[in-house]
């Protein structure tokens, strides 16, 4: 609660309402950032790399069907499973081109922070999932907490009820 008293609006909506970007749909020479998903485990497949940033943390999500050329490339392994997601705190230079993209997204997200946000990778069906998906404000909590949308839609009815 105190971060959020002490934070400016932007740096409270990174928190309330964290922005995903799907890192494995990059373009040759793209030089803006990937389109936003919804922040929705729904939406994440499992052959593809996303970027969760909520203002203090990066996490990049791996799924477990991720094409071998791109884990290559990105993060050095040449497969899913070697994959050591625990000895990642950046991204490694691996000097090509989609390496260098990857770089430049989280090096971009964080100057927009202004914060030395820590870099987290997550591998699909890894013990840290559930713990990412709780940053996933659209799906109920594990915890049976309201979605995103279930809170919206409980303001919307109490502001009715107030103002009628």
């Amino acid at each position: 609660m105190q971060l959020i008293l002490s934070s400016n609006l932007v740096s409270c909506l990174a928190l309330l309402y964290p922005r995903v970007f799907a890192l494995h749909d990059l373009k040759p020479n793209q030089t803006n950032l990937p389109s936003l998903i919804r922040c929705s485990y729904t939406y994440l497949k499992s052959d593809g790399v996303y970027l969760l940033e909520n203002g203090i943390n990066v996490f990049i999500w791996v799924g477990q069907d991720v094409r071998a050329q791109f884990l290559q490339q990105v993060f050095g392994a040449p497969s899913f499973h070697h994959l050591d997601a625990e000895k990642f705190t950046s991204l490694p230079s691996l000097g090509n081109p989609l390496s260098d993209q990857a770089q430049e997204i989280v090096d971009r997200v964080r100057r927009e922070r202004m914060t030395a946000m820590k870099i987290m990778v997550i591998k699909q069906k890894d013990k840290l999932e559930g713990w990412f998906r709780g940053f996933l404000v659209e799906d109920k909590g594990s915890d049976s907490s309201p979605s995103y949308v279930d809170y919206l839609c409980y303001l919307h009815r109490e502001i009715r009820e107030i103002l009628s």
